[in-house]
This record gives structure tokens, sequence and C-alpha cells, in this order.
């Protein structure tokens, strides 16, 4: 490959340092960042009614592919300060390289030209990646800009510099694409008879002298990905791969004791990408990700199979059958997204996820921010339960309201790791990220502890507390019902279409000055007995078993506050339910030091 350095033009360029800078400061570690920004790319590229593929893989390049890096593809070194540690690396016996490949997508399709218009079905990706800086997200409802985080590919390298292998299309044509790049420092060198000033970008490619260089195309491309052991790709299989040359995977270990990489790209992905990897993703977004450490095979489980995943992931299962609860603004009027809250059993953690940089937390207690494309954002860590046994997580996916979605994306920083209000101007879009993530903190501060009213004092907080552990210890299956053996189907019902399912404790609030049980629960309803009524019986939980009143002298009335289907509540133990279904809450007061459960059942009005 032929090596072009790029000069200043009369009217400026951005610089090699300039263009790093892009990335901003993310909250995120780089190896986290890259794997984000990759892996979004690749699923904003992936083609129709399939999702993508997407190989991690750390190896290291020796013999015959460590010789054609070094004398093929960097035969020439840049001539800024620091391509000089480059060379050095390339005189060793072998060279570290991560590799980033996806299958099923489109590639880097397009002209190679950025002053070219595509005439072609195309869009310009590969000029928006290899050579123009930050272009505007062009896929609806996607993951961000296409641009931008690129640069965290350049900051992983020590020597700030990537290689690219691309099958894809140009004007409806299959074409295989090679092509190398670094982001090095500004220089001033001879070039003819004239000392020119450069940029610090450089590419290596074929030199045309009209562009300045063009990449490595067709079966001479496929010939050097092959001596470099890039993933073989017929025409068929399009998509495109990133490798980094000399990448910091260990930057933050100690010198003589670097970590497996392994166990931190397993959790990288599954903390960022489990959305797109449940058991129930429609097939037309799933990913699917294998990693490769050194020739050994790191399985992915399904994050269903990860704790704490598995209530994140039932979380996410509720808002997409519609569940979980509405987020309003009030002024402006406007649903802002779906937010639903999942509690449950601590279970023991995979082995990689004790590790002490594990992103995923001991007990969970937070809440993935998402938008309609359903990748992780962030988290919102809230309140735990006292009782470490039992932990929750949560989800909040905003609308896909074009206004709405479009002000959450534009709220994103470069590295698309937050929501931040102050990134838009005073508006409807302002308001509504600010609105929103304020319902979400309240979410996340009262969900394990919360109380209806403000101003409870400690002793009332901690109260709670008590009470709260007392009552996840007791119904600790999640079920409200009571110990023994547990119904398939739930609770009663009078045909197998019309039915309500057992009841869970959710969580306790203060009414009135009293504590309350709050209880929910699942109704469906074919509507061919619009007759019945739904009712509700509390009940006593003592050492694990059914208690009743007689038993100890704790003042249970078995009264019930009210009862909600859907949007309509009755006050008292039943309720008529005509044609309605969907989400049923029960309220119940608790006395002191002890616990209650519930059951639900359906009948026919006047039983």
């Amino acid at each position: 490959m032929e090596l072009y350095s790029e000069p200043f033009a009369t009217t400026g360029n951005i610089t090699g340092e300039g263009f790093r800078r892009l990335l901003g400061r993310p909250a995120l570690g780089l190896l986290q960042t890259v794997i984000r920004e990759a892996l979004q790319n690749s699923m904003d590229a992936t083609l129709p009614d399939q999702g993508p593929t997407v190989m991690l893989r750390s190896r290291v390049l020796r013999g015959e592919e460590f010789a054609a890096l070094r004398g093929r593809v960097f035969a020439e070194i840049p001539k800024d300060a620091d391509a000089a540690l480059l060379q050095e690396e390339l005189m060793g016996e072998s060279l570290e390289v991560f590799e980033i490949a996806d299958f099923g997508t489109s590639g880097l399709s397009g002209p190679t030209r950025a002053d070219l218009v595509a005439d072609g079905p195309e869009d310009p990706d590969f000029v928006n990646f290899m050579r123009n800086v930050g272009a505007a997200r062009d896929t609806r409802h996607g993951g961000g800009t296409y641009g931008y985080g690129k640069t965290s590919l350049y900051a992983l390298s020590r020597h700030s510099t990537i290689l690219v292998d691309s099958q894809t299309t140009c004007d409806g044509l299959p074409v295989r694409r090679l092509m190398a790049c670094r982001l090095g420092g500004t220089f001033a060198a001879i070039e003819g008879d004239v000392r020119k000033r450069f940029t610090g970008r450089h590419w290596w490619g074929s030199l045309d002298g009209t562009s300045g260089v063009e990449p490595f195309s067709g079966d001479e491309a496929i010939r050097l990905a092959g001596l470099l052991g890039l993933p073989e790709r017929s025409a068929e299989a399009t998509g495109t791969t990133i490798m980094i040359v000399s990448p910091r995977l260990d930057e933050e270990d100690d010198e003589d004791e670097r970590l497996p990489v392994g166990p931190h790209l397993l959790e990288t992905v599954l903390w960022n990408f489990w959305p797109r990897m449940c058991r129930d993703t429609p097939c037309h977004r799933k990913l699917s990700v294998s990693i490769d450490v050194d020739g050994q095979n790191v399985r992915v489980p399904d994050p269903e199979d990860y704790p704490p995943l598995d209530h994140f992931a039932r979380a996410l299962s509720d808002i997409r059958s519609g569940g979980g609860q509405i987020v309003r603004s009030q002024r402006p009027a406007m649903d802002l997204g779906r937010i639903a809250m999942v509690k449950g059993l601590r279970s023991d953690r995979n082995p990689a996820a004790l590790r002490a940089d594990s992103p995923f937390p001991k007990q969970a207690s937070h809440i993935a921010l998402m938008r309609p494309v359903e990748l992780v954002v962030k988290y919102v860590e809230g309140e735990a339960f006292s009782d470490a046994r039992f932990e929750w997580g949560g989800v909040f996916v905003c609308s896909d309201d074009d206004e709405v979605e479009a002000a959450f994306a534009d709220a994103e920083p470069p590295a698309h790791d937050d929501w931040i209000p102050d990134n838009l101007p005073k508006g409807r879009s302002k308001t509504f990220v600010n609105v929103g993530l304020k319902r979400i903190n309240e979410a996340a501060r009262t969900f394990a502890i919360p109380l209806s009213a403000s101003g409870q004092s400690e002793e009332r907080g901690q109260s709670l507390a008590t009470t709260a552990t007392l009552m996840g210890r007791l119904l600790e299956g999640g079920s409200a019902k009571g110990p023994g053996r547990r119904s398939g189907g739930g609770g009663g019902g009078t045909t197998k279409r019309t039915r309500v399912s057992s009841p869970r404790f959710s969580r306790l609030e203060i009414d009135a000055g009293r504590k309350v049980a709050v209880f929910e629960a699942d109704l469906s309803n074919d509507g061919r007995s619009p007759d019945l009524v739904l009712r509700a019986v509390p009940h006593l939980v003592m050492d694990g078993g059914i208690a009743s009143s007689d038993d100890v002298d704790v003042g249970f009335t078995g009264q019930v506050l009210d009862l909600t289907v859907a949007d309509a509540t009755e006050p008292g133990e039943s309720m008529a339910i005509g044609t309605m279904a969907g989400r049923v809450v029960c309220r119940v007061p608790v006395p002191d030091e002890a616990a209650i459960g519930l059951r639900l059942s359906l009948e026919e009005a006047g039983t």
C-alpha cells in the first residue's frame, strides 16, 4: 500500500489532534466506548429482515501475517513525530491487534470520494467513516451520529492507527475495499521543491492523482485481507472488519499482571447491548456476538441467564408488550415514554462479574435508559433494598414520537452515553428531557422504599424498610399467594382465556399515616363473561405460613383499600371487570411487624 499524508488546504483543515478531541470526555472507559460505538454503527447498518452478527477478536500477528502488515500495509511510515513509535513496534517480531467484524450489514458503501454525489442506492458510508468528520445521523431512530464516536477507535490504538476491510456495494454492484488510516500530529515537510504543512491525517491505499488516495479494491483487497488473516467474506457476506493496531486493552491493569480481556469484552457487550440479545428480541433486531481471544472462544450467554440482567430483561419485555407506566409531561402535554420496574431475588453472579472492574453491581438497583432503538444509553442508580437478598432492575424507553425521540437523541454527547438537557436549547425538547429524567430519578429513589407523602421522618422510613424486608422474606418467590404448591396458570378463572395471575408484592407506601402494601397482577379477558367480578382477599403471613388474626394481635382487619384494573379504580375488595383487561393493582393496609399476602379470584356476580 502507498502512503498519503493530507496537506493543509488554503481554506484550512481539521488536524489529526482536533479530530481526536471530538470524542470529548466519555463517562465510560475507552474499550467500552469503542465497543458501544462499533456495535451501534453495525446495528444502524443492518440489512432488512435480519439482525447483525458481530465478532470481537483479540489476537497477536506473527510470522507471515505480521510480515504482510509490516511489508505490504505499513511499508511507508508518516513523518509526524509520533510515527516513530509505530515504526519501532513494526520492527519487532509480533504485534497485537483487536478486531471488530460485522456480518449482515451493508458495509461501507457508496462512493470513495467525499466530493462525489452518490448516484446509486447506497448511503455514502465509506466517505462518512473513512474521510469525513462527524456525519449527521441519517438512520431514523438510529443509534446516533456516524462519525464523532469513531475517534474512539483511533484512541484505542497506541499509534492512532486502524485498518478497515469492507465487503459492500457501489452503484448496486459488489465491491471489496481495504484501507488503513492514522491520526497523527501536524508537521511540516518538503514535498517536491516546496515545504508544506500537513494535518496529521494519513491514509494507506492506492495513490490517485485527483483524490489523493483510494482504497485497495477487488482481488487486490481480497488477497491482502487473506494475508493478514482477516475474516473471509464472499460477495454476499457484506459487512466490515476494523483492525485496531496495538490496542490499549490493558491500560488500566497492573504492569506485571495483565487481566484476561475475555471477561472484560463479555461484560461490556452484555451490559450495553443486552436489550438486542434477549430471547424475545425480534429476529430482525437481534444482535449475535461471538468473542475470540487468542483462538479461544468465550461463550456469550443470553441476558436472561446472566444476573442481574434477568430482571432488566423482564422489565423490557413488559414494555414491549405494552406494559409499564407511561411517563408524561404536563406542559407541554406529551407522553415521553414508558418505565417498568422488576424486583426479585438476587441470584449468584457469573464468575466474570466478580472482578473488581466489573460493570455489574453486586446488588442491582438501576434503571436502564434507552431510546426506541433499544441501545442502553446509561444506567440511573437508585435506592437498593435493605435486604441484600433482593434486588431490582428497571427500564425506561423514550417514546417513538419523532419529536420526543429526537429530543433525547440530541441530548446525547458524541459518545452517546448520557442524556444532558443542557445540550439542548430552551424549549419543548429541553423540557421533555428534563421532565423525563426527573420522573426516572424519582422512580429509582422510591421503588425500594417508596413514600406516597413527602417529608416523612427517618423513623418512618426505617419502619417501612423493616416491613418491606419482612414482606420480601416471607413472599420470597415473588408471589403473594402464600405458601404451598403453585398453580401453573396463576389465580382462578372461568375460562382459559379469562384469568388473573398470582398477585406480586410490589412495594410499600404511606397513605394517611399508615403503611400500605401494593400488589400487582395481570388480568387477561376474552370478554365472553362480562358479569365477572374480581375479588381480593388479604391474609396474614407469619413464619412462612398463612395465619389468621387470632394467631397474633396485630390489629389486622383484612381490609382492602381499593382495586385498580387498567385505568379504573374502585374502593373495597371487589370490582366488576366487564371487558377490562391489563394490570391489576390492589392496595392493602399492613399492620406493624407483620406481613400480608393476597389472593385474587374471578367470580360470577352475585355469588
